[in-house]
């Protein structure tokens, strides 16, 4: 990580918290290259979730989403995922083309210009607006073990 990523992040954390469109979510600082971001699917306002986006290189790489639970900080436990198109509690990883895991999951993407990492404008942003529109569209509840 560079400073230049820090300068990027910072920058883009500030716009995110000033657009409009991010009223419905919560946006915080984690760590240095870390945002939590806490959301309810407009089809359920009173469940929340916490997603952690985490960047190693922000905008140039993707960043990790995990769902946190907010009283103790542990991203290991899958009643804190959303149940949703592409995410996979069971694994604590999403498999979409906006998260580090599904391209993990999903090497080929890195090269294929549909699925490929999209590091211009505001990443941390548009991440965000992609993660409430999969809970908005998608969203049927929180997983149960």
């Amino acid at each position: 990580m560079s400073s230049l990523d820090e300068l990027n992040f910072a920058s883009d954390f500030e716009a995110a918290l000033k657009n409009p469109l991010a009223r419905r979510s919560t946006i915080e600082r984690g760590g240095v290259l870390e945002a939590l971001v806490t959301l309810s699917s407009v089809n359920s306002p009173k469940e929340y979730f916490q997603a952690r986006l985490a960047w190693t290189a922000y905008p140039s790489q993707p960043p990790s989403l995990k769902f946190r639970d907010p009283s103790t900080g542990r991203l290991d436990l899958a009643t804190s995922w959303p149940i949703c198109r592409g995410f996979r509690p069971q694994s604590l990883d999403a498999c979409v083309n906006w998260c580090a895991e599904g391209f993990v999951l999903h090497p080929e993407w890195r090269t294929d210009p549909k699925w490929q990492w999209d590091a211009t404008g505001n990443p941390l942003f548009r991440t965000i607006q992609l993660l409430q529109f999969e809970m908005d569209e998608f969203f049927e509840g929180r997983f149960k073990q």
